[in-house]
């Protein structure tokens, strides 16, 4: 039975990833066994030489800024728009963040704004294949090594994403991915790092092999986490649960679902102290191994979802739909449109059913935790005024896609009228 009422996301885990979980919490099998056999997975997954199993994608960043030798005072070329955990970061590096801009529509770094942000402390750039868009690579590429500039990939959204055919974190110098219970694939917490480079994989395995592994009762409760989610977000069951409680949450200015996820934006003045104790442990990466092996299945259906809201979308006085650069083949981790009445418009398209969010990135280049390091990013301040998440999800058939596009084309002319 179709009811019209579509959740904004809806979480990779499966009931054959919480028997994977369960298994492994009982059986305890070696720790640094099954993580192995989860970055060797990954590793050939990807098309890299080497694949490092973090707490964090942000501890893995550190971690990549060390092995590469990048400290005090150089500097590392961001996008302006990005989660504002990485530049935190880059700060307790004791390295200066430069941001550029990103494309209008793209959402992710403009070449030439990364040429422009090039100053003689250049050490990195990092381009962040924001919302499953990998970047415009060869243009990146070609700036950055012309000037021995180090590429470190943020494939934080993108795990899969092609670009000329090749998949998003074998391209650079290194990359960092994350599989919180919100991406395309998780592992209850963790993340990764990939590489070619045989020292930075060194250098970075054994800052990982000097901290102390993590209790198992946060990957437990993350795999409950992941249940209720996948139920409360089933389309038997989400018009009658969590709509409701969005809408009346809406009502009285709270958003239920962004609020749990998010997280306090604070400047780190030191490294955490649970990066030195929250190595990774086997029941992750049974579950990382699990969500592998359905990743393209996964990956898939939102390319699916994606083209069709593509097509459907086009034209739409007021929407403004996004684009990819050449050789990107997008994953679609978000469809992320714009409108110059965002609230309005969210608001309408939540009375059609259709659930939204403005997302988690930030305009990083005007931010009060980094005012020593403002640069005008014009583009990157107007998709955080304007950017509007559509649902794009795997769970998302034709006729869900048909009733977005339906609802954002009523929603767009209500708010024009």
């Amino acid at each position: 039975m179709y009811f019209g009422r579509i959740p904004r996301f809806s979480p990779s885990f499966a009931p054959v990833d919480a028997w994977a979980a369960a298994r492994s919490l009982v059986t305890q099998p070696s720790d640094d066994a099954e993580v192995a056999r989860f970055e060797g997975a990954f590793a050939a997954y990807i098309g890299a030489r080497h694949a490092i199993m973090t707490p964090s994608a942000r501890y893995a960043f550190y971690l990549l800024l060390q092995a590469m030798g990048i400290g005090e005072d150089d500097e590392v070329i961001l996008p302006g728009l990005t989660y504002f955990a990485i530049p935190s970061i880059a700060v307790t590096a004791g390295v200066r963040p430069v941001f550029a801009d990103v494309g209008r529509t793209t959402h992710v770094l403009d070449p030439a704004a990364f040429e422009a942000a090039i100053g003689p402390r250049t050490r990195a750039v990092v381009p962040t294949h924001l919302y499953g868009t990998p970047c415009d690579m060869d243009a990146i590429l070609s700036i950055a090594r012309a000037r021995g500039i180090r590429v470190i990939e943020d494939c934080a959204q993108s795990t899969g994403a092609r670009y000329r055919g090749r998949r998003v974190g074998s391209l650079g110098d290194a990359a960092y991915y994350t599989f919180g219970l919100t991406k395309n694939m998780t592992t209850l917490s963790g993340a990764m790092i990939t590489t070619d480079d045989d020292a930075v994989a060194a250098s970075c395995r054994a800052a990982i092999d000097a901290t102390t592994h993590g209790g198992l009762g946060k990957a437990a409760k993350e795999a409950v986490t992941g249940l209720a989610m996948m139920f409360a977000t089933h389309p038997l069951l989400y018009p009658w649960t969590l709509h409701p409680a969005i809408r009346a949450g809406n009502a009285l200015g709270r958003d239920p679902i962004h609020e749990p996820f998010g997280e306090p934006e604070v400047l780190y003045t030191t490294l955490p102290a649970s990066f030195q104790t929250s190595r990774p442990r086997a029941v992750q990466a049974a579950v990382g191994c699990e969500q592998l092996a359905r990743i393209e299945r996964f990956n898939g259906a939102r390319r699916t979802n994606g083209a069709r809201l593509d097509a459907a979308l086009a034209g739409i006085p007021g929407v403004e739909v996004p684009t990819y650069p050449d050789g990107a083949e997008p994953i679609y981790m978000s469809f992320v449109v714009h409108h110059a009445r965002r609230d309005a418009f969210m608001a309408a398209l939540r009375r059609r059913g259709v659930d939204t969010t403005t997302g988690y990135m930030n305009d990083c280049s005007d931010h009060p935790l980094f005012p020593g390091f403002r640069r005008p990013c014009p583009e990157a301040a107007r998709a955080k005024r304007d950017q509007v998440h559509l649902p794009v999800h795997p769970r998302m058939d034709e006729a869900d896609v048909a009733h977005v596009a339906r609802a954002v084309r009523e929603a767009a002319a209500e708010v024009a009228a």
